[in-house]
């Protein structure tokens, strides 16, 4: 017993001595830690790219298996199942950008077109107003003082930053290559994953089994599955809110005769794909578009959001799509303010369902320790 103590604490001790090995050679040479852990980022990102690939695949693959003769013994329709569903999955997909890029894509760039047209109107009538009131504010003054363009001018002044950030240090032809050839490497890797889903999960719970004890390997399990859980319901019901909001904002704006319906409709389901504030993000790029033309029928479509949010919130989301999250309201906006500073876009999208993840270990393990 005695000697079995022993090497325990000698096991501990050199792993410990090796941590701190490792650690001071981090802190020590922390730059080029991180040029190294970037450059193996940089070669695995297609990789990773189709992993996540595979897992969104892998939700349309399982319901399209359910459907293609689930109870059949045929080996004809058994052997065809697997590769049915993966070619039907990556058709959906497909059919579902090129809407986005037929219908979506050319009615936002037209709504982007819109607002520069009539952003230099916007930009002199508020000038103008805040000149009007400049007296009562003196800071108000100085800087009206010093900003000497009108609407023209500012939109021009706004078109070369633009200009600057999206061609001064890329190239534009070079990164789109690269994109181009790592999305065809990361379909690739996914199909092989799809195809190769059980034998994979089988090597990797024999290789668990190999080197994790049964009460670690069963917590690891238990995370993921959870994690599971949250990032499937949320991508399910964020797509399945996007598309409704956007199909009831449309009709909303048809009825109630509002300006750019079916330009202002696709781009509010569009960015409802964001949790909680997209709706409004794509309320307030329709606001822009309709103040130009009518500014009593943009606030009127403003009070025709707020209450088609809460309408669509309060009782069709809940009846459609259910708790899919499972994080209160709190969390998730400030989920979305951390992601958003982290890591931008994919940090407001990838930020939810880790929070929803790490909430209900967290609830769990909170309620099993107080009980």
């Amino acid at each position: 017993m005695d000697h079995e103590i022993k090497n325990n604490k000698q096991k501990l001790t050199v792993k410990t001595a090796i941590f701190i090995g490792f650690l001071a050679l981090f802190i020590l040479y922390f730059a080029e830690v991180i040029n190294i852990l970037k450059y193996f980022y940089g070669v695995i990102f297609p990789l990773l790219l189709g992993a996540a690939i595979a897992y969104v695949l892998n939700i349309l693959v399982s319901g399209y298996e359910q459907v293609f003769f689930p109870r059949s013994k045929n080996p004809y329709f058994i052997g065809l199942r697997r590769g049915v569903s993966i070619a039907l999955s990556i058709l959906t997909i497909i059919l579902v950008l090129l809407f986005f890029l037929r219908i979506v894509i050319p009615q936002f760039s037209e709504s982007i077109g819109l607002l520069a047209a009539g952003f230099p109107v916007i930009y002199n009538n508020v000038f103008a107003w805040a000149s009007q009131h400049a007296d009562e504010i003196p800071l108000l003054q100085q800087k009206l003082e010093g900003l000497n363009m009108d609407g023209a001018a500012a939109l021009r002044r706004v078109m070369e930053v633009l200009g600057k950030w999206a061609w001064g240090t890329v190239s534009l032809m070079g990164s789109v290559f690269g994109l181009v050839l790592n999305v065809i490497l990361a379909l690739i890797f996914a199909i092989y994953i799809l195809f190769g889903k059980e034998e994979l999960n089988y090597k990797f719970d024999k290789l668990f089994k190999a080197y994790m004890r049964a009460d670690r390997r069963e917590r690891l399990y238990e995370g993921m599955r959870t994690a599971n859980e949250a990032f499937s319901n949320y991508i399910i019901g964020q797509c399945k809110e996007a598309v409704i909001l956007g199909l009831l904002c449309t009709i909303g704006m048809l009825f109630f005769r509002f300006p750019y319906a079916t330009i202002i409709g696709p781009v509010v389901g569009l960015t409802a794909l964001i949790p909680m504030v997209g709706a409004y993000i794509g309320a307030a790029i329709g606001f822009m578009l309709i103040v130009i033309v009518d500014p009593v029928k943009a606030f009127l479509f403003i009070v025709f959001i707020v209450i088609l949010q809460q309408v669509e919130g309060n009782v069709i989301y809940p009846k459609v799509v259910g708790d899919s999250i499972g994080l209160p309201g709190i969390w998730v906006f400030a989920t979305i303010t951390i992601g958003a500073g982290l890591m931008g876009i994919a940090g407001v999208l990838l930020g939810v369902p880790v929070a929803a993840t790490v909430y209900k270990l967290l609830d769990k393990s909170v309620n099993q320790r107080l009980g």
